[in-house]
């Protein structure tokens, strides 16, 4: 057997740019390619050979460092690292779990999307903070105005930024200024404030098309069954996105029957003397949407981590927070009636012998936060069985 050292000495390595006649070369040398995701750079060869063609497989950072390990390289640059990579892409050549799924274009500009999204809400919160507190000063009759939601621009800030608002509104602010006792009377709005007001205008005005794409892109009937499950459990439009762009296509969890993947072992039996049935297709999905768990032990110390996609797990406790509320839901569905009594069920549970908490009304503690990412791992068992429902049925 070839070792990775004598391979690297031995094998000629090609110098790809961004030129025609070298896309045309790489796109000549085979059939399957083994990539690194490293951002915009890769989704120029990605799309490339994609366009060919050509069969494309990406192994994630973290294995790629573990090969260049195994290979006794304890330094790095594109040589050695094209050689982890065909290391690697050699030994699972037949094991395509063991590479990073691809999505598909449509999927993927969505997810796309899904990251710009998450980055204008880190954007905008420092700069309403600011600017409200510049209207403490300058207007602070206008300082606790709404928010605007997830459908509009509030109004405030269209003032301020002299941006298009309808008529009546602008009235209402004009006579505000007359009235009020900060600056602004005075002085009229600061150079900074006003800044930070179109700055606002400009992310909100792009979060609420993404919005909007988002909705049109749920609309699709390709994705109609996605949602009849989703329907279930009074997901919201982000909620949605993210799950659908990390389950997607579903196929992956089943087997060549339409059913759920599921491998025998046969080494291990149960109590009433047959082999034991992993759920392979379940224990991705729970790891397609941040809810893998792993054993982790380190000498006398036993537990376990949570892997799997970090931006799906938060999504995923932000709508049991929203949903599994102080009070039940208003018209719950079954299944989101379901998981409300399962919260209540597992807080009391934990209950201390002292009562301090109503197992009704927990309040906002430890407990609840608890209750709400249990109440999350059981809405992904659930939605992967109304998912397979909803899949069978759109089959027939």
């Amino acid at each position: 057997m070839l070792k990775a050292t004598d391979f690297y000495d031995q094998a000629y390595f090609y110098e790809i740019e961004t030129t025609l006649a070298h896309l045309e070369k790489l796109i000549s040398l085979g059939d399957i390619f083994i990539m690194e995701p490293t951002g915009n750079y890769s989704k120029l060869w990605l799309n490339t050979l994609l366009d060919a063609g050509k069969e494309v497989r990406f192994i994630s950072n973290r294995d790629l460092a573990s090969y260049r390990k195994l290979c006794q390289w304890d330094y790095k640059d594109d040589a050695h690292d094209a050689v982890a990579l065909a290391y690697c892409g050699w030994l699972h050549i037949d094991n395509p779990s063991a590479f990073l799924s691809l999505k598909t274009p449509e999927i993927n500009a969505t997810y796309q999307l899904f990251l710009e999204h998450e980055r204008l809400n880190r954007e905008l919160k420092p700069l309403v903070n600011r600017a409200r507190n510049k209207l403490h000063t300058e207007f602070p009759e206008a300082k606790s105005s709404s928010s605007g939601g997830n459908e509009r621009v509030d109004g405030i800030w269209l003032f301020i930024s002299n941006s298009p608002q309808h008529l009546g509104w602008q009235k209402v602010w004009l006579r505000k200024i007359k009235k009020s006792i900060g600056t602004v009377q005075t002085q009229g709005f600061s150079p900074q404030l006003v800044k930070l007001s179109q700055q606002i205008v400009r992310v909100k005005q792009r979060r609420i098309e993404i919005r909007q794409a988002f909705q049109e892109f749920l609309t699709n009937p390709k994705y109609r069954f996605y949602n009849e499950a989703f329907d279930q459990f009074d997901l919201g439009v982000y909620d949605r996105i993210i799950i659908l762009c990390q389950v997607h296509p579903f196929e992956q969890f089943l087997d060549s029957d339409g059913k759920e993947l599921r491998k025998i072992k046969p080494r291990k039996f149960g109590p009433s003397g047959k082999p034991i049935t992993k759920r392979v297709g379940l224990n991705r999905f729970h790891a397609c949407l941040g809810k893998a768990i792993k054993p982790w032990e380190s000498g006398k110390k036993k537990g376990h981590i949570v892997t799997g996609s970090v931006l799906a797990r938060i999504q995923l406790y932000l709508w049991a927070r929203r949903t599994m509320a102080m009070t039940p839901p208003k018209n719950p569905k079954p299944r989101v009636k379901e998981l409300y009594s399962r919260y209540l069920n597992d807080i009391q549970a934990k209950l201390t012998d002292d009562g301090k908490i109503d197992p009704n009304y927990p309040g906002n503690n430890s407990l609840k936060q608890w209750g709400k990412a249990r109440v999350g791992d059981k809405l992904v068992k659930l939605l992967f069985k109304e998912l397979l429902i909803a899949y069978r049925k759109s089959k027939q």
